[in-house]
């Protein structure tokens, strides 16, 4: 069974306008709960239910209690779990930093070297078509059109809206949009997530 993946444009953090390569993320076919995943266990394994559950929750309990006693454990081959701190202000000199301001950052997992290897040895993967990449988008005229069309049933549109209109991905539809704003066609309203754009009459 393969692994489905698509390729997503990737945010430019300086807004300077160029195009960064685009990167791949896995599209998920769903998620397993504890639950859902014990019984698989049980089912694969032919590992008795109430024993799983039991080793499970004993595994959880010794787990925390190494980690609090500032251990880092390695979980069968899977990896390694540690704990991460972060300063609640910033300080230069350590004198200037007393315990109050150190708290929990997260939990690391270090992924074991062969259990990544094992999974990238086994791994297939299958590109699958995503509704938010477009491979022929349409002209300024077509998406003109498009757009009238929708005002004479609706007295304004937000970019979630246009996306779905004429199927442009989000940075398209803001060029599209501020294209649209500086030819006099649309004008803006609102700040945030309450932006929504009219037609200039």
């Amino acid at each position: 069974m393969s692994v489905n993946y698509d390729l997503y444009e990737t945010p430019n953090p300086d807004r300077d306008g160029k195009e960064l390569p685009l990167h791949a993320r896995v599209v998920l076919k769903g998620s397993y709960t504890a639950s859902e995943f014990i019984d698989m266990v049980t089912a694969l394994e032919h590992i008795p239910h109430a024993q799983l559950v039991g080793s499970i929750e004993a595994i959880s309990s010794t787990l925390k209690h190494l980690l609090l006693k500032g251990f880092s454990v390695e979980l069968g081959d899977i990896g390694y779990f540690s704990l991460s701190l972060s300063v609640d202000k910033k300080v230069v000199e350590p004198e200037d930093l007393r315990s109050p301001s150190v708290s929990l950052k997260g939990i690391n997992l270090r992924i074991n070297r062969q259990f990544k290897k094992d999974i990238e040895t086994s791994l297939e993967l299958q590109r699958c078509n995503s509704p938010f990449r477009v491979k022929n988008p349409l002209d300024e005229k077509k998406c003109l059109q498009r757009l009238n069309s929708f005002f004479e049933e609706h007295p304004c549109i937000n970019r979630q809206d246009y996306m779905r209109l004429t199927g442009k991905t989000k940075k398209q539809a803001l060029q599209d949009i501020n294209a649209f704003i500086e030819q006099g066609v649309l004008q803006k309203y609102g700040l945030g997530r309450s932006v929504v754009y009219i037609k200039v009459v």
